[in-house]
């Protein structure tokens, strides 16, 4: 099964919007998910371990594969 971290910020503008399409996109595909807060101790380990510097970014079985809110249909693609 497909695992999907979004890292984010509450601070963030733009990290609501890749919430929304995260959670829409959990509603139509069967995938684990997950949401972490950066500033706390597992968003801090995990923006060190992948080397995140910017929030919104999406993980995605052990890879960033997007930083800053994904394309739908990419993001669609990767879990269908």
């Amino acid at each position: 099964m497909v695992k999907v971290t979004l890292v984010y910020a509450k601070w963030c503008n733009v990290c609501p919007t890749a919430i929304k399409l995260w959670r829409e996109l959990k509603s139509k595909y069967d995938f684990d998910y997950e949401e972490v807060e950066v500033d706390t101790p597992k968003g801090l380990e995990l923006a060190t371990k992948y080397g995140i510097r910017g929030v919104p970014t999406t993980i995605i079985d052990d890879k960033v594969a997007f930083v800053g809110v994904p394309n739908k249909l990419k993001a669609a693609s990767i879990l269908s």
